[in-house]
């Protein structure tokens, strides 16, 4: 086809050129042996030059369109064209012939004065009409050039587009963000066998795909089985085969990437990546990322992929109960069976053991239509749950492709900590700090022997992994985790063959008793959660046992006495949520034990001193919820404790006014302590004075990094610890800050890098600064009654300050001003007495403030009062000023000449302020640098400013004006603000706007969004 095209383009340009060339030569033979033409509308040399300047024309155009072919291969020449290239020849040729004719007339005539006949005249008048309309006629041709691609637009992939309930929703979201122009590439993620692919069938074959884009080229980005992407030679030529490029041989990857980038540049094209395990560069495949006409959709089970090559993501999930089992009969095609109550029941059993994979629903429902009997479908299922020891069809190649996911986690740890986390009763929600407790202390964190913060460290890594690899997924917070079922049964049989995971796990099967005491034997992890255990074997012989999970046994009340004596390498012990009464003495035995969660034993009132001396190595202990209030005095014992969780409830009766003994002094105890949580069951009786009495305890743990307080609606992280220098506390007054930097190695504040204290109410957990996160050193100040200068030492110290919520202070002291020079961007908020921000101090303020928040606050009458000391707020380059209903002056008299660096200048809802900047002082450049000015909602304001024909604005690039109905006067124009690019306003206001002249207007409009 393209050598049809390069012949027809090269005929085109030939008969053109032919043309061209037999008009020159007759208008320069005439222009040799005429006189000078007659000046007559007729004459024929006039005629000749006017067809001589249209056939010049039309070889222009038709090179043009040569050209156009040429470089759009994909694209065939359309009938309306080629008829148009017809034509082209047949004037050609009639212009040809003409021209011959009138020449030989011309060379046999003797006469030196020759006029050609009249027949003459009128010919060459009607070929020029002729290619007069053909040169008129291309301008409609260029757009109807071309027709259906060369290659086909969609590559149907097989396969029915029916995606089942949520998938169907989730294309047409993906169909939606097609068409959404900020949605350039899209990432579909989810596990193998979640419906990835099929979702990008659907998307490949649907009618709404051809008729939005050009092409759609689908890539397989990766084989199944491998670890990586296919080279970029691979890919190349893929892409090379799906265009029909014609290449020429060329083996280089650069440029045959430059080719395809020709190709694609000005394309409306949909690029379909399946399976993509490894980031990569668009632009080395020839995929021109600029083009705002295209669109990408990949698939991947990596996070990673998604968050380095995509803009949006959607996250596919197993499919619900609902829609499992409607996919299930559409695959299993046979409604007549179902009619059958009896196989219709065993038909949905058979569908929940696919655990809402769709891949495994198409295998075993594909597998089941085969059977027409109860009696074969009752076999079927007995043999789906008795896999892996009865092999089933249809499961093995689900198998492969999850163990495929295990294999290429390439490293030991990840491998190990993932078959761990098979331990847990189907569909827990995974606590991810005991997860990861447990794996430390299993020694599954590498070379790590104890539950230290670098661990912890490395565990997080390890969980982000697996949930980067869609093998765990996200639970009820982003601090829980869930493994799905069948996942879950994957590690479980990998488990069986890994020689270093010798499992029993008898989990959520209502189990009344364990089993037999001889498969103890032998097994180095035992679960068996969420039953309903009454009784354990006496002394089970478990002499390399290291994991023990019996938690959710309610009915489990004792424990025998002998029942750890053989469990001396017992590392991780969960008894939690339990009816147990009290621990056995045998515990002693399990000396090495570093994991105890005794946490929701209610019954459990009491831990043994010999047990707890016994237990030297425990580094967690979590007795939340349980009979055990406070904390015991003999807990001191475990010098190794690193984590702690315990309850802070009043002894007995809830409604005593027995004084609570929590036993502060024991916190200071343990040395290596670096997490407590305390569940505070009893808000009545926490108080100012239960927090600090805790925080000085903390305060002299050299490892201390967290301490948490659980309510019953929400978790309060007061002091968090990041690294070696990083330090964040909320606590409810100045003094207890102070009470703990004083005890702890924190004490020169000057030292620390970065820091965070949130003093006050529960308003001040979060940062209300717009620009939070660019300072390292931040205090907030909320809702604390009166002053406390113990606050002056660390705010010295700080770059960023939020004052919010106080009702007493009507201004900042000389003292907090004079420990303010450090301060770079300050908020203040809701504060009711507030007058003015700083009085008359005489002094340099605030030298280093660059951004100034002001909101809320009814009182204020004037930012500053006095005059502005040299030096003073000379960094400012934000001013935002918000719900001030008393503030009439923004800038005080002699002030704004100190203020040459405000950039960003917001204004809104102060209803009393008349006019920005005072009258008298309305000349010259006031803010050479402000870049930005927005007012808004102020029913009073006039002016801005007076219009002075010497007030500059230099900088000025945006000006946003609503809700200022009376301000009909602007001081800005084409020439004092030539840096303006956009003004925001209301159409309504803009009509009524008064400006200089109507000049000025029309051409400040051409920068308006008016709404």
């Amino acid at each position: 086809m393209a050598d049809g095209i390069l012949a027809i383009g090269g005929l085109v340009a030939s008969a053109v050129s032919s043309a061209t060339s037999a008009v020159q030569a007759v208008a320069q033979a005439k222009q040799v042996f005429w006189d000078p033409p007659m000046d007559l509308p007729n004459n024929v040399e006039e005629i000749i030059d006017d067809l001589n300047d249209e056939v010049r024309k039309l070889g222009s155009k038709s090179k043009d369109f040569k050209n156009r072919i040429l470089k759009n291969k994909m694209k065939a020449p359309s009938e309306t064209y080629l008829e148009w290239v017809r034509t082209v020849e047949e004037i050609d040729k009639q212009v040809n012939d003409l021209l011959d004719e009138y020449d030989k007339q011309s060379k046999e005539n003797e006469s030196w004065w020759f006029t050609s006949s009249r027949d003459f005249r009128e010919d060459f008048k009607k070929m020029y009409k002729k290619a007069k309309s053909l040169g008129e006629q291309s301008d409609q041709i260029k757009d109807k050039m071309f027709v259906d691609l060369l290659p086909e637009l969609v590559v149907n992939k097989e396969g029915k587009n029916n995606n089942f309930g949520m998938r169907g929703k989730q294309v047409e979201k993906i169909l939606d963000l097609l068409e959404n122009s900020e949605a350039k590439k899209i990432g579909i993620l989810g596990t193998v066998g979640i419906g990835k692919t099929t979702m990008m069938r659907s998307l490949n074959n649907h009618e709404k795909v051809a008729k939005t884009f050009e092409i759609v080229i689908w890539l397989d980005v990766s084989q199944e089985g491998s670890r990586e992407n296919l080279s970029r030679e691979d890919l190349l030529q893929a892409i090379v085969r799906r265009l029909e490029l014609s290449i020429g041989g060329s083996s280089n990857a650069d440029e045959i990437a430059k080719r395809i980038l020709m190709e694609l540049q000005d394309k409306n094209f949909l690029l379909l990546l399946d399976d993509v395990k490894e980031c990569f560069n668009l632009k080395d495949i020839g995929i021109p990322e600029s083009n705002n006409r295209c669109k990408i959709v990949l698939t991947t089970r990596l996070r990673r992929v998604c968050r380095s090559m995509v803009d949006q993501k959607i996250k596919v999930t197993f499919l619900s109960e609902d829609e499992a089992w409607k996919m299930f009969q559409d695959v299993l095609k046979s409604p007549e069976l179902l009619e059958d109550p009896n196989i219709r029941k065993l038909a949905r059993k058979v569908c929940k053991e696919c655990s809402g994979v769709p891949l495994l629903i198409k295998k075993v429902a594909s597998t089941f239509r085969s059977k027409d009997s109860l009696r074969h479908w009752s076999d079927g299922l007995n043999s789906w749950r008795m896999w892996p020891e009865k092999e089933c069809e249809g499961i093995r190649e689900m198998y492969n492709m999850l163990k495929f996911c295990y294999d290429d986690l390439d490293d030991e740890r990840r491998q190990k900590c993932f078959l761990y986390g098979a331990l847990y009763p189907e569909g827990s929600v995974i606590n991810a700090d005991y997860l990861l407790e447990c794996w430390a202390a299993e020694h599954l964190l590498g070379n790590f022997d104890s539950i230290t913060k670098e661990s912890l460290v490395c565990g997080h890594l390890v969980l982000s992994y697996l949930k980067y690899v869609s093998l765990l997924e996200e639970g009820e917070s982003e601090n829980h985790v869930t493994m799905h079922k069948f996942i879950r049964n994957l590690a479980l049989y990998i488990a069986e063959g890994d020689p270093d995971c010798k499992y029993m796990v008898e989990t959520s099967k209502r189990l009344r008793e364990p089993p037999k005491v001889e498969s103890w034997t032998g097994k180095n992890r035992i679960s068996f959660g969420d039953n309903k255990l009454e009784q354990l074997p006496a002394s089970p012989d478990c002499s390399i046992l290291s994991t023990l999970f019996l938690q959710k046994n309610s009915s489990l009340k004792i424990i025998p006495p002998y029942f750890f004596e053989h469990m001396m390498k017992l590392r991780v012990l969960d008894v939690s949520d339990t009816g147990i009464e009290e621990l056995p003495s045998s515990l002693s035995t399990s000396i090495g034990l570093k994991v105890l969660y005794l946490n929701n034993c209610k019954n459990l009132v009491e831990l043994p001193t010999p047990i707890v001396e016994a237990l030297k190595l425990l580094e967690a202990l979590d007795i939340v919820g349980s009979g055990v209030n406070n904390i015991p005095s003999h807990i001191e014992k475990l010098t190794r404790l690193r984590r702690l969780r315990v309850s802070f409830s009043k002894s007995g009766n809830e409604n005593s006014t027995q004084e609570v003994n929590f036993n502060y002094k024991i916190i200071s105890k343990l040395c290596l302590l670096e997490e407590l949580v305390i569940d505070v069951k009893s808000p009545e009786i926490w108080s100012n004075d239960v927090v600090e009495n805790i925080i000085k305890e903390v305060a002299t743990l050299k490892e201390f990094s967290s301490l948490k307080f659980y309510f019953s609606d929400k978790v309060e992280d007061v002091i968090e610890v990041f690294g070696s220098q990083n330090l964040r506390i909320r606590v409810p007054d100045a003094t207890i800050l102070l009470s703990f930097i004083e005890r702890s190695s924190w004490r020169n504040v000057q030292d620390i890098e970065n820091f965070e204290f949130y003093i006050g109410s529960k308003r001040s957990e979060h940062p209300q600064l717009p620009n939070f996160d660019e300072f390292e050193k931040y205090v907030k100040y909320c809702e604390v009654e009166g002053r406390n200068l113990l606050i002056l030492e660390v705010l010295a110290e700080a770059t960023a300050f939020e004052l919010v919520g106080n009702k007493n202070i009507k201004q900042l002291s000389d003292e907090e001003l004079e420990r303010m020079n450090g301060i770079q961007s300050c908020l203040i908020e809701g504060c009711d007495a507030i007058e003015t921000i700083v009085g008359t101090s005489g002094r340099v303020v605030l030298p280093s403030l660059e951004h100034l928040f002001i909101k809320n606050l009814p009182m204020l009458e004037s930012i500053l009062r006095g005059s502005l000391q040299p030096g003073s707020l000379t960094k400012l380059t934000t001013l935002e000023l918000t719900s001030c209903q008393t503030l009439v002056k923004v800038f005080p008299p002699g002030t704004i000449q100190e203020l040459r660096e405000i950039q960003c200048l917001k204004i809104e809802k102060c209803s009393e302020i008349e006019e920005i900047i005072p009258e008298s002082e309305a000349r010259g450049t006031l803010l050479p640098k402000l870049k930005e000015m927005i007012l808004l909602d102020m029913e009073k304001l006039r002016i801005i400013c007076a219009i002075n024909e010497t007030l500059k604005w230099p900088s000025l690039e945006k000006l946003e004006i609503f809700k200022c109905p009376v301000m009909l006067k602007l001081p800005f124009n084409i020439n004092n603000a030539k840096n303006l690019e956009r003004i925001d306003a209301e159409q309504d206001w803009w009509g009524k706007l008064q400006l200089q002249n109507n000049e000025d207007k029309a051409r400040l409009q051409k920068l308006c969004k008016l709404r």
